[in-house]
């Protein structure tokens, strides 16, 4: 048992129950993720490896999303992610049939989420992906893979169905 570990997940579990402004600004102050000026982390927002997170300007995550850092993840100015979004940038090897899949590692890539967008609730954003400036990801969607500027992204997995602006 990793002591320091568990002190770490004892630490942001307090502080990810803290509501309102004032656990807003505690989870920026307290946190070891980068964040800019505007930073919204609301209530119950789970955070793994936050000292790999960056978080530009005027972002807001909503309550009930998780964001896995491990691989880094970079999220863009102005952006919204809504309630139970969650982000991935690692996941789990599987390659080994000899062995448990708990012991063959992980493989981690980074999230790129641009400038200007909006991930609507209970989108999953996978391992590698990079979302572009000024995209919109409709509500439950699954980014599997790159999606480009000025777009709207639904479905599972994600589709552009049309350009905006």
């Amino acid at each position: 048992m990793n002591i320091r570990y568990e002190i770490i997940m004892w630490y942001q579990h307090i502080l990810k129950l803290i509501p309102g402004i004032i656990g807003c600004k505690l989870r920026n102050l307290l946190l070891p993720y980068k964040n800019g000026k505007n930073v919204t982390i609301w209530d119950m927002v789970h955070i793994d490896k936050p000292s790999k997170l960056i978080i530009g300007n005027n972002v807001s995550i909503n309550r009930g999303s998780v964001i896995h850092a491990g691989g880094g993840v970079e999220i863009g100015d102005n952006v919204l992610i809504a309630p139970y979004v969650i982000i991935y940038s690692q996941n789990h090897n599987f390659n080994l049939p000899d062995k448990p899949f708990s012991e063959q590692g992980y493989t981690t890539k980074k999230v790129i989420i641009g400038k200007n967008v909006w991930i609507a609730s209970s989108s999953i954003i996978l391992p590698g992906v990079t979302i572009g400036n000024n995209v919109v990801i409709g509500a439950g969607s699954i980014v599997t893979k790159d999606i480009p500027d000025n777009s709207l992204a639904v479905g599972n997995p994600a589709k552009v169905i049309r350009k905006l602006f």
